[in-house]
């Protein structure tokens, strides 16, 4: 039945479309006397893509090679975003009866801090508790602190926060704040109604911070450098982190999944090991129009107008990112041609 509904989904949005485009001419062109579909006279080119289609690569490559390798010959290293592409994912991967280490395209700087305050980066004052940071499970990116030491600690937790108002002075400019919230709720309050988080960047903010009147690790304002797609992009919510002792995720930057599970774990990017990679299938599709008006058809703004609605409508559905519009130019640059 899925792979059924697969192969009408481009057929109802061309449909969708279409019909969706009729309707903008009939308002951009309002003097119309009629509208054909049958004549090329202006064409718009839709692009759709689709899920990502995987490959397996069973060469073993540093993560940097494989992520070239995977450029030259497909798209790019495996980027999974939906539980759907996960599951084609899993997939391949059971069918190739694949059980080990593959790279994938997630990586991050791992050992990169910075203060959310002027994005400031973390310097030499860093009073770590013993043992940290670890970074456990992969999931670790925010920081909390507790009578002057701290500790790494996954964003999602709720703990009461320290804010900085730069309104003030001295020790008055950092408010400890006795909510619970998570750490990017904290940082949005204290910028909403003081200046930020606080930053604690050496010895007498630490004691400033360190020393108030709280009874639990408490947020402040340093962040980790967060997981990356090599798109750039940083979703990550599918990723299953799998279970590892605490030191796992020193010095390690790139992500690998485990086949027989599809979990992830961090490894050092020079490690060699096989890896996946994806390529967008695409479909273009075509709406010719003919039609009929006293106007300037050609006009750049009518033109523009019309595609940046087809978009809106496209981000409305949350087609955006699977469905490119353009109109097809002829070779003298217009659209639009009269009928000789």
């Amino acid at each position: 039945m899925d792979g059924l509904c697969d192969s009408f989904l481009p057929v109802f949005l061309f449909i969708y479309l279409f019909m969706y485009l009729l309707f903008l001419a009939i308002i951009y062109f309002s003097d119309a006397k009629r509208l054909q579909y049958d004549v090329l006279h202006g064409v718009l080119t839709l692009v759709l893509s689709f899920s990502h289609k995987y490959y397996l690569i069973q060469q073993s490559k540093t993560w940097n090679d494989a992520k070239a390798f995977c450029r030259a010959t497909y798209t790019d290293l495996a980027i999974i975003k939906t539980n759907e592409e996960m599951a084609h994912l899993q997939n391949l991967l059971q069918t190739q009866q694949f059980g080990s280490n593959a790279w994938i395209g997630l990586y991050t700087n791992i050992n990169k801090w910075q203060w959310t305050l002027d994005n400031e980066p973390l310097g030499s004052f860093t009073p770590w508790s013993n043992g940290e940071p670890n970074d456990w499970l992969g999931n670790e990116r925010c920081l909390f602190m507790y009578q002057m030491v701290w500790v790494d600690a996954p964003c999602e937790w709720q703990k009461p926060f320290v804010c900085f108002d730069d309104r003030k002075t001295g020790a008055d400019r950092y408010i400890l704040i006795n909510q619970y919230k998570m750490w990017y709720d904290a940082q949005s309050y204290c910028r909403q109604y003081h200046t930020d988080l606080a930053s604690v960047r050496n010895t007498t903010e630490n004691l400033i911070v360190g020393t108030m009147k709280y009874w639990t690790w408490t947020w402040i304002g340093l962040v980790r450098d967060p997981w990356y797609w090599t798109d750039q992009t940083t979703n990550v919510s599918v990723i299953k982190w799998s279970f590892g002792s605490v030191n796992d995720y020193v010095n390690k930057s790139c992500v690998y999944l485990y086949g027989g599970l599809s979990q992830a774990n961090v490894e050092q990017c020079s490690n060699p090991m096989p890896f996946l990679c994806y390529v967008f299938p695409t479909q273009k599709k075509t709406i010719r129009m003919k039609l009929k008006s006293s106007q300037d058809v050609n006009d750049p703004t009518i033109m523009t107008a019309i595609e940046e609605k087809l978009k809106q409508k496209l981000k409305d559905y949350g087609m955006a990112e699977s469905i490119t519009v353009t109109w097809r130019k002829q070779p003298d640059g217009v659209v639009f041609h009269k009928e000789e």
